[in-house]
């Protein structure tokens, strides 16, 4: 079978033949129906300081995906034919993080598509304890972006968003994820901040409120922006260091901050102005929640009250892998979907 590669420690993908994996003890195995691309897969094409010191080529890359089940190991028990989407973090359950529950900080996951080989290919092999099954109302390319879909979920899960005004940096797939999940939970405001025009664009098809492209006096016009709401949540998404200081300038005394993007760069904070005087709460976001997260989101999804499948804006086939990178790098997109192909 074919699969998209990253076959050695330098930038770029190829498409190679693959053996067909077999799955052992508790695994299923996965026919790929869809699949979408992250913006940690172009980490890993452009092969930057991150994925050199992470990834240990050749690796079957992809962790965003959807598949029907074709067989099993020992001691898995999911039935041929049913469509699951799958939860990237392959978790040890033995560490102190997992035996406190808190298995999205585990300290040995290992994640599809960059520690094991993923889904950009015809099969592949997941735990069963990674899969949740999608009923016939959820198509393959949205169960394929209910992944990264369930960032934004873990990142607004942090406080009550009923009637709050919040501010969210950086308007890419998640971002935009976050301000549907905000106006679902009957925020009063939503505020997107962004430098992409498109992705702005996006936002407001999504929910936001009002648009502010990051040029200028961004924390005034921010506040414009709010109409002199405070502002008592920020959803930071972007990782660039400024938007990170602004949020925690930005947000009322007693306010909280979500932050999930990941920066080039250390930022700068004012921690004893910004945050202790005003006992703001910070909350890094990483991974889902496992397994609250996967089932708020599919709630979202089973009752209709974000469409998921409005975030994903361009379709290629796998063999495409090229080009669905450029065009991610162009900034001009939503979720880039894949199928196989």
């Amino acid at each position: 079978m074919q699969a998209v590669i990253k076959p050695t420690a330098a930038p770029g993908f190829v498409l190679r033949d693959v053996p067909e994996p077999e799955p052992g003890k508790g695994e299923l195995l996965l026919r790929v129906a869809a699949a979408s691309v992250c913006g940690s897969d172009v980490h890993l094409y452009d092969w930057n300081p991150w994925a050199a010191a992470r990834v240990h080529p050749p690796r079957v890359i992809g962790h965003e995906i959807c598949g029907e089940v074709v067989g099993r190991g020992r001691g898995a028990d999911i039935e041929d034919g049913r469509r699951v989407a799958v939860e990237s973090h392959i978790v040890c359950g033995h560490c102190g993080s997992c035996r406190r529950g808190d298995f999205h900080v585990c300290t040995n996951t290992r994640i599809l598509g960059v520690d094991v080989d993923g889904g950009f290919t015809t099969l592949v092999v997941v735990p069963q304890a990674n899969v949740f099954t999608v009923g016939p109302d959820t198509t393959s390319e949205v169960a394929a972006a209910l992944e990264p879909f369930g960032n934004a979920v873990h990142a607004c899960s942090y406080g009550d968003l009923r009637d709050q005004t919040v501010a969210v940096f950086g308007c890419g797939p998640i971002g935009c994820a976050a301000i549907a999940v905000a106006r679902a939970e009957g925020a009063a405001t939503v505020i997107a901040v962004d430098r992409n025009r498109y992705r702005l664009a996006l936002a407001e098809r999504m929910g936001a409120s009002h648009v502010v492209v990051a040029d200028g006096d961004v924390e005034a016009n921010v506040r414009a922006a709010a109409g002199g709401a405070e502002i008592d949540c920020a959803l930071e998404m972007s990782g660039a260091p400024s938007a990170v200081a602004a949020a925690t300038r930005l947000v009322r005394p007693g306010g909280w901050i979500s932050l999930l993007g990941i920066g080039d760069e250390p930022a700068i904070l004012d921690l004893s102005n910004d945050v202790v005087m005003k006992g703001i709460s910070i909350h890094g976001v990483v991974g889902r929640r496992l397994p609250q997260t996967w089932e708020k989101t599919m709630d979202y999804v089973r009752t209709g009250a974000i469409d998921v499948g409005a975030l994903i804006t361009h379709r290629f086939a796998m063999s495409e892998i090229e080009g669905a990178i450029e065009l991610i790098k162009s900034g001009q997109c939503g979720k880039v979907s894949l199928h196989p192909g």
